[in-house]
């Protein structure tokens, strides 16, 4: 055994020096991600903003949960729908200006509609109304391509529907 450690004494300094090696890049080693760490929650930050996720540090304001979602519509399309609640659509209206009619039936229990056009109020009801009727607005193609519905119905079983006529 004696003569093994004699004859190759060198194995001692190539094994020390490696093992050293080690040592050093082992205590100076970071993975890639950590340089890159703000790079990343910039991304990170980025992507949820994207997906319209709610951060921890965002004020979330709840809405009524009758509410419906806004649904986008062409003209000369026929809108119905009924119970209590709030309904807002978006009327595409095209690119020829004139004069818009809006027909619509309320039935027989009394709903209230609002038309906004250029985030205006250009047409209402004046509260709550039933059975059949209509609105008109003028509408200006250079200011707006579309044109938003609200129909309110505060009691319960309520049935209507409209048509938002394309400009003539």
């Amino acid at each position: 055994m004696k003569d093994f450690f004699y004859k190759y004494w060198w194995l001692y300094y190539l094994l020390f020096f490696f093992l050293l090696g080690i040592l050093i890049y082992a205590l100076m080693w970071q993975p890639i991600c950590v340089s890159n760490k703000d790079q990343i929650l910039d991304l990170q930050k980025q992507l949820e903003d994207c997906r319209g996720t709610i951060r921890k540090d965002s004020v979330v304001y709840i809405q009524d949960t009758t509410q419906q979602k806004k649904q986008i519509i062409d003209c000369d399309a026929t809108v119905k729908s009924g119970g209590q609640g709030e309904t807002e659509t978006i009327h595409s209206l095209g690119n020829k200006s004139g004069k818009v009619i809006i027909d619509f039936d309320m039935n027989s229990i009394p709903d209230e509609m609002i038309v906004y056009f250029n985030n205006q109020e250009v047409a209402s009801t004046k509260g709550t109304v039933k059975g059949k009727g209509s609105l008109e607005f003028d509408f200006d193609a250079a200011k707006s391509s579309s044109c938003i519905v609200i129909v309110k119905a505060p009691q319960n079983n309520t049935e209507w529907k409209y048509i938002v006529n394309c400009p003539k």
